[in-house]
């Protein structure tokens, strides 16, 4: 299992554990290369997990996309494409992520997700470390 922070960090599976404090689904859209889908924004504080790789184990969005069996991310917020237009239902989860409770779907078929806001804090702790190397 590899767990991924940063902005721009993507996965692609077939089927994914969601949980964040807000899921939003779009309205169905038309994406070229995996027909229609929804699209879910999740915000405040959430991951989502690979629990069904691929088959064959080839991205079909980004070839930066991670696609192993539990590859996480985790960040701020992200969004998940879901091939088909049947809203997933949602449920919730108690005591998530400290005393506050979240939001849960899984997904059951193709799935891209891609971090838009990482942690501050990570995100913070990784430029430091990056300076501090080039400053070396």
């Amino acid at each position: 299992m590899a767990e991924y922070y940063l902005l721009g960090d993507k996965i692609e599976c077939l089927a994914a554990d969601v949980f964040s404090k807000k899921i939003t689904p779009s309205m169905p859209q038309n994406h070229p290369k995996i027909g229609l889908s929804l699209k879910y924004s999740c915000e405040r504080d959430g991951s989502i997990e690979i629990i069904k790789e691929l088959i064959p184990k080839k991205a079909l969005i980004s070839d930066t996309s991670h696609l192993n069996l539990n590859d996480k991310l985790s960040a701020n917020s992200f969004y998940c494409l879901v091939k088909g237009i049947r809203p997933i239902s949602k449920s919730k989860i108690g005591g998530h992520t400290g005393r506050h409770s979240s939001q849960f779907i899984k997904t059951n078929d193709y799935t891209f997700s891609e971090i838009s806001k990482p942690f501050l804090h990570i995100q913070n702790a990784i430029d430091k470390r990056i300076s501090e190397i080039e400053n070396k």
